[in-house]
């Protein structure tokens, strides 16, 4: 009898269910990674469109702000939102207030954010303070390619701020401020960018709501060349309707030595109407606020 050949060990087929084994981990390896990155891209295409449509959206009654005063006639979370591009937004985003403090901060009519807070679900309380207007700054005829003279409204620290928020009918609800060669202003929202003016605007700070019934219409700054062997300086000067003039002086702060304070140079001046009446109804004549012993003389009893 034929003996029996020896089985051969089934190399070939063994390292081949080796391999097949092999190729089937790493596809399924591949498989995971796959679904990994469509799941990373279908959060990004699909998750924030439902974020937007979902109660967690950000809009603009949804969020708490001080009421406008009457200067303000525009719509300051309507303009935020959309000059913002809060439009996106959520109330899941973990950088959220510091976006929505950003957003506000950079309107014209926003001087501060003091604080913004969060409240479930979708609500945010804005905490900010508004500019307010202080006076006009009257512009020379052709400096921003208009015919005639304009005038541009300011807040105390000299911003310039929205004209379209104001009509002719203002006019005569702040003073005046008259700059001898007026430098171009700054984009509205931010600082004029001239110091004259920002004096001016000091002084008009000071007079607040009395330069009405002060009798005044105009803070004018001029050059003064007063002081030998020195550089000119700015010297702010008083004007009534009827262009009576009364010498302030320097801005608020920046007295020279033995002029009075801004504070003092009010009381006194407001003491002198009390005691005399409106500047245009009173026959002072060049009164200067620079000098207390004139202005003493000026109001001792007649």
């Amino acid at each position: 009898m034929a003996a029996k050949k020896r089985k051969e060990p089934e190399l070939i087929e063994a390292g081949s269910s080796l391999a097949s084994g092999a190729t089937g981990l790493i596809g399924a390896t591949v498989l995971l990674a796959g679904m990994i990155v469509a799941a990373f891209f279908a959060w990004n295409q699909w998750a924030k469109p439902v974020l937007k449509i979902s109660h967690h959206q950000l809009t603009p009654e949804n969020v708490k702000i001080p009421p406008a005063p009457p200067w303000i006639r525009t719509d300051i979370k309507a303009e935020v939102f959309r000059d913002g591009s809060l439009s996106d937004a959520s109330a899941l985003e973990t950088d959220l207030t510091p976006r929505i403090a950003h957003a506000f901060e950079m309107h014209p009519w926003v001087a501060e954010v003091t604080r913004v807070s969060k409240e479930a679900p979708a609500n945010v309380i804005v905490e900010l303070v508004y500019r307010q207007p202080i006076a006009w700054v009257e512009v020379p005829e052709g400096m921003f390619g208009q015919q005639g003279q304009a005038a541009l409204p300011i807040d105390s620290k000299s911003v310039l701020l929205p004209q379209t928020d104001f009509t002719p009918d203002d006019l005569g609800l702040f003073i005046r401020i008259d700059v001898e060669n007026l430098s171009m202003c700054g984009p509205t929202g931010a600082p004029w960018g001239d110091p004259r003016v920002a004096g001016a605007a000091a002084i008009a700070t000071v007079l607040g709501d009395q330069w009405r019934v002060l009798g005044l219409y105009e803070i004018k700054a001029v050059s003064d060349y007063s002081r030998p062997n020195t550089p000119a300086t700015t010297r702010y000067e008083l004007f009534t309707p009827n262009e009576k003039r009364l010498i302030w002086g320097s801005a608020p702060g920046l007295e020279t030595p033995g002029e009075p304070p801004a504070a003092t140079k009010f009381r006194l001046l407001r003491e002198y109407v009390q005691r005399n009446g409106r500047l245009d109804d009173s026959s002072v004549l060049g009164l200067d606020l620079r000098n207390p012993e004139s202005i003493r003389t000026a109001l001792l009893p007649r």
